[in-house]
């Protein structure tokens, strides 16, 4: 094969390489956000919604996205520390702060069960339909400590 041939080939093969990379940059998204990653690879799980339909922005889907870089654990390894636990199909789970702990809320029936966001521990299990604030007090603590937000303002 001739000197030219084999040149011609190679710049014909480098050359699709670059088109193919060049064209991989072009047409990359933009990051998406945790949330909108979780709702593809797990659509049967309610995460925190951007918005609730209003055009308003939803608070909690700001405040988890504050917390989440926090976290050691995925919503994944939550749902599936409760649900080996507990047992049953988790509905929701939403990352939250907790009275100063960052935990997982997983919600599995008519039971909302807090895991440790930081070791996949359950923490404990509250009923859904009550509040339990006398209990608050001696409740098990996250390994994640965080700053208490100011709710009084929902």
């Amino acid at each position: 094969m001739k000197t030219s041939t084999k040149i011609i080939l190679a710049a014909a093969f480098v050359g699709s390489f670059a088109l193919a990379g060049l064209s991989r940059v072009v047409s990359a998204k933009q990051p998406q956000s945790f949330v909108a990653i979780v709702r593809q690879h797990h659509s049967d799980i309610q995460v925190a919604e951007a918005s609730d339909g209003d055009g308003e922005t939803n608070d909690d889907a700001q405040e988890t996205a504050k917390l989440q870089p926090l976290a050691k654990i995925t919503a994944q390894q939550a749902q599936q520390a409760v649900e080996a636990s507990v047992g049953g199909k988790a509905k929701s789970v939403k990352l939250e702060n907790e009275d100063g702990n960052l935990v997982y809320t997983v919600e599995i029936g008519q039971q909302d069960v807090k895991v440790d966001a930081g070791n996949a521990k359950v923490l404990y299990t509250e009923n859904a339909n009550q509040s339990d604030e006398k209990n608050e007090a001696t409740r098990p603590k996250s390994s994640i400590q965080v700053q208490e937000t100011n709710d009084d303002s929902k």
